[in-house]
């Protein structure tokens, strides 16, 4: 706590006292200096601020009331197991009120002929949250990386589309390319509804043997149904999906027949739709992942899609996709270090050829979104990847539950319906003798 009548707040750290003669509050500017061979001037670059640093110089009485009172070692001892507990803590400042902090240093004194009063000496530091890149971030975040997507290709689809048509491109080349782009997301709507891909997110405990990319070993995706959904409900679940799908293909085809072929931004918006009807259909993010794969390497193998207006629309809905993919990366869910660096290698290699098709075409709108893309879902799978396990073999003599493996392994019964999942045996009575799972 302060000193007497100085109108100060009391001083306290984790619950406990301790009274306050002299306090510093120290800071700065991260600044790194940058020499180069030859060059007499550095550059000195500002990494922003400092983290602040707290410095208390007070004492603990013992036996008085206005500064809490109790035997002066009973105080020393509480403020020392304080100060050494890990983490960061709660301190109360005489001025600046309420802080999150650390503790880097402190002293405890005493002078053998004042046994009543012990010196303190305290230096903290401030702590904040511990935040990685988050699909909701609206700067960094997939989402907007996503959006930025959409916007870029429908700038320079636009651009593509009213040039080719200057230079005498033909509204029938692109209703054709567009007819084929849309019976390949109709047919890979019927691969997403079918009902045991749609069961991934069934509620109950059937996602063991069914979550796919829902459900990773730190956290999971919203059930999109509710809970007394069935399996006979998902039919009128799939049908609708189908349907939207399918009205999304006629948007576009009715655009590409009506639009100013000067400034066909409804093409563009329609190619978007009609996208996202595909990934929305997809019960299963890893699912949508692989249906988006698919529609990135799809070539219609038409003439009229080698026309540069057919080139345009081409364009546009292989970008549409690369945007859809960031998003479901965001969606899904790693089980495992492992797991997180293999999607990673696999999103990067997709994204990169659009970018890279991209910057070969000229088209710099599209090649900075799609690179800032690429950049937040590296960052964002590194950073959950991070905080989980990799996988190693286990062994066992003879087949055994999963609950007793999971006890066995883990110290805990509840992780055997992950041992379930991550070994896919029809029942979880019998594991196999050999299995990769978490080794943590």
């Amino acid at each position: 706590m302060a000193l007497p009548n100085s109108g100060l707040l009391p001083a306290t750290f984790r619950g406990v006292p301790f009274v306050v003669t002299n306090d510093e509050i120290g800071g700065g500017r991260r600044q790194v200096v940058h020499q180069y061979p030859g060059r007499d001037d550095p550059w000195t670059e500002d990494m922003g601020r400092e983290a602040r640093r707290f410095r208390f110089r007070g004492f603990i009485l013992d036996g008085s009331i206005r500064f809490a009172g109790g035997p002066v070692q009973l105080q020393r001892s509480l403020l020392i197991a304080a100060l050494e507990r890990s983490g960061a803590g709660m301190l109360t400042h005489p001025t600046l009120g309420i802080l999150q902090v650390c503790v880097t240093r402190f002293n405890v004194s005493q002078e053998l002929d004042a046994g009543r009063k012990s010196s303190v000496d305290i230096e903290f530091v401030e702590s904040g949250k511990r935040n990685f890149p988050s699909i909701l971030s609206s700067s960094s975040g997939l989402l907007s990386a996503a959006n930025l997507g959409k916007l870029a290709l429908a700038v320079d689809g636009v651009r593509l589309i009213a040039l080719a048509a200057a230079a005498g491109g033909r509204r029938q080349d692109m209703r054709i390319t567009a007819a084929s782009w849309s019976s390949k997301a109709i047919a890979l709507g019927a691969d997403a509804t079918s009902l045991h891909r749609l069961t991934a997110q069934l509620p109950g405990n059937y996602g063991r043997f069914s979550a796919g990319g829902n459900a990773g070993f730190s956290d999971r995706t919203s059930v999109a149904y509710s809970a007394g959904t069935t399996v006979a409900t998902l039919i009128g679940v799939a049908s609708g999906a189908r349907v939207g799908i399918a009205a999304a293909a006629q948007a576009l085809m009715t655009a590409v027949s009506t639009t100013d072929l000067g400034y066909a931004q409804d093409v563009a918006s329609s190619i978007v739709a009609m996208v996202q009807a595909l990934a929305d259909a997809c019960a299963d993010p890893a699912d949508a992942i692989r249906l988006l794969e698919q529609l990135l390497g799809y070539d219609p193998g038409r003439t009229e899609a080698t026309t540069a207006i057919g080139l345009a629309v081409c364009g546009m809905v292989r970008r549409a996709a690369a945007s859809s993919l960031v998003i479901a990366a965001g969606q899904y869910q790693p089980t495992s270090a492992n797991d997180a660096a293999a999607m990673v290698q696999r999103l990067v290699a997709l994204i990169d050829a659009e970018a890279t098709i991209a910057a070969d075409a000229g088209d710099r709108e599209t090649y900075s979104a799609l690179t800032a893309a690429l950049g937040a879902v590296v960052r964002d799978l590194r950073a959950r990847g991070a905080n989980l396990a990799q996988v190693r073999t286990f062994r066992s003599p003879r087949a055994t539950p999963a609950i007793v493996l999971a006890q066995r392994w883990y110290r805990d019964p509840t992780r055997a319906a992950q041992l379930v999942t991550q070994s896919g045996v029809p029942s979880p009575l019998f594991m196999p003798t050999e299995l990769l799972a978490l080794s943590a």
